[in-house]
């Protein structure tokens, strides 16, 4: 394995780092949104698709799988079960109000139920920070590597 190999290798790990980073933003940035229902979860029917911004907002997860002649490849795959019921002790009137998530009929037959994203903060803080400190390792792999590489070519000349 040449000093090459280490830096693309490390190059590939800051990328995977920036997608898991990313992906734990958006599903951040998301929380309060509407989820997805779960007569939203099956394919929707050629004829009466839903567009996509109606549909609800699908959290992911980054998931990162080591390559054959080295370095990561990073993923996304959606979470599962992608929402979660909520139910609304008041929900907002049809006048006015501001209201999270969307306000449907429950499996139960319920009123007031809302779908928000299957979002654990917790979770996502942590995936962010391990994405930070994967991004600050891999750009230190690059660092060290091409300090070495300039120290071959010092002593080369």
């Amino acid at each position: 394995m040449s000093f090459i190999d280490g830096i693309g290798s490390a190059l590939s790990g800051a990328a995977a780092a920036t997608n898991r980073f990313n992906v734990s933003a958006n599903n951040v940035a998301n929380i309060q949104s509407r989820g997805v229902a779960p007569e939203e979860t099956a394919p929707p029917q050629q004829n009466n698709a839903q567009p996509e911004e109606e549909r609800g907002f699908q959290p992911l997860r980054a998931i990162d799988q080591s390559q054959e002649g080295g370095g990561v490849q990073s993923t996304t795959r959606p979470i599962s079960p992608a929402s979660i019921p909520v139910l609304q002790e008041n929900p907002p009137e049809e006048t006015g109000g501001t209201q999270t998530g969307q306000q449907q009929t429950g499996e139960t037959g319920q009123e007031g139920v809302s779908f928000l994203p299957n979002v654990d903060p917790a979770n996502e803080v942590v995936q962010q920070i391990t994405s930070q400190r994967q991004f600050e390792a891999n750009l230190r792999t690059v660092q060290t590597g091409l300090q070495l590489n300039q120290s071959l070519l010092d002593i080369n000349s």
